[in-house]
């Protein structure tokens, strides 16, 4: 399967490589995560495919992500097999959802047996990055991994990687 080039950043990089038309150009998709009372990155609307969810960071239940986001990121990697450029994925501080929303989509393209490659991939990119649980649990059971995905991160959060 085409691999998908993505960068995980925070809102503020995003901003910054969204208003600038070199950084902009090789910018194939979008995936803006944060919460409801959070602003859009500056030049949010300068990429033509986005995807946006709002839930927050650490929280389970009404205002943590739902199957539904985990879901949408998950379609959002089969429908770019076939595309070129970068995908961006920021959150507030481009540590915990976006890199987990990174993790999800190198699972999805990579496939199953290659979790550990996925992880580490997020990781040379985002070496502070630190997947949130849940989105790594929900994209566990919908990708269909028992427990594979969970693993990994746990594994690497004990050896003190995460």
């Amino acid at each position: 399967m085409h691999e998908i080039p993505i960068e995980v950043v925070s809102r503020a990089e995003a901003g910054d490589i969204l208003c600038s038309p070199q950084g902009c150009a090789d910018v194939t998709c979008l995936i803006s995560i944060g919460e409801p009372h959070n602003d859009l990155p500056r030049g949010f609307e300068n990429v033509a495919r986005r995807l946006r969810r709002t839930f927050a960071d650490h929280v389970d239940g009404e205002y943590g992500p739902t199957e539904d986001d985990v879901r949408s990121i998950i379609e959002l990697a089969e429908s770019l097999r076939s595309s070129a450029g970068k995908v961006l994925i920021h959150c507030e501080a481009g540590v915990s959802r976006s890199s987990a929303a990174a993790l999800i989509m190198y699972a999805y393209c990579f496939g199953a047996g290659r979790e550990r490659e996925a992880l580490e991939r997020v990781l040379a990119q985002r070496p502070m990055a630190w997947p949130n649980r849940l989105m790594v649990s929900l994209a566990d059971q919908l990708l269909g991994r028992s427990g594979r995905l969970m693993e990994i991160v746990k594994s690497y959060e004990e050896r003190g990687y995460l």
